[in-house]
């Protein structure tokens, strides 16, 4: 693809939207555009920007990939917390 039909892929994209960033090889979250960029997200809390045209709707398994990682954070979350409690 080359960098004008960046503006054919935008259009089938939305905040909120789980995809696959091919440039960074995982799976997350459509949080923001800037332009042709798209802002990123997944559960642990990391962010990123790729361009529009690295990203693709994830597939089912990829959705469940993110699923699973953000289950796994909420349970250490818990986890740190409560061992913050026994430190005190």
């Amino acid at each position: 693809m080359n960098g004008g039909d960046w503006t054919k892929v935008l259009p089938s994209l939305a905040v909120g939207m789980v995809v696959y960033d091919r440039r960074y090889e995982m799976p997350g979250t459509i949080a923001d555009f800037d332009g042709p960029m798209v802002c990123l997200t997944r559960p642990t809390g990391l962010a990123w920007r790729s361009h529009c045209v690295s990203v693709r709707p994830a597939t089912a398994y990829e959705r469940r990939q993110l699923r699973a990682i953000a289950k796994l954070h909420a349970q250490r979350q818990r986890g740190t917390a409560s061992s913050d409690r026994h430190l005190r």
